[in-house]
């Protein structure tokens, strides 16, 4: 058994809104969205193309899909990938 399946075995149970790796445990990390524009999940079409759209009129952000950013684990030894719960 690896270290990391000794960690995430150990786990205990958190509350709902509690953010850590389903792989190894670690607590979660928060990054912000990057794309430039990017204000809580959501971009000003006003900004981007103020001939055809009004200031004000805004629209989900494509990258991080309306959220705003998206939580990552800082383990260096975990790799999540999408089969085993990589939450992006």
């Amino acid at each position: 058994m690896s270290n990391l399946d000794r960690q995430a075995s150990s786990v205990p149970y958190y509350e709902p809104d509690y953010h850590y790796c389903k792989i190894c445990g670690s607590d979660m990390d928060w990054a912000d969205c990057h794309m430039i524009d990017c204000e809580d999940g959501q971009y000003d079409l006003g900004e981007e193309d103020c001939i055809n759209y009004d200031p004000g009129t805004y629209a989900t952000c494509h990258e991080c899909e309306g959220k705003g950013g998206w939580w990552y684990c800082p383990n260096k030894d975990c790799k999540p990938t999408p089969s085993n719960g990589d939450p992006r």
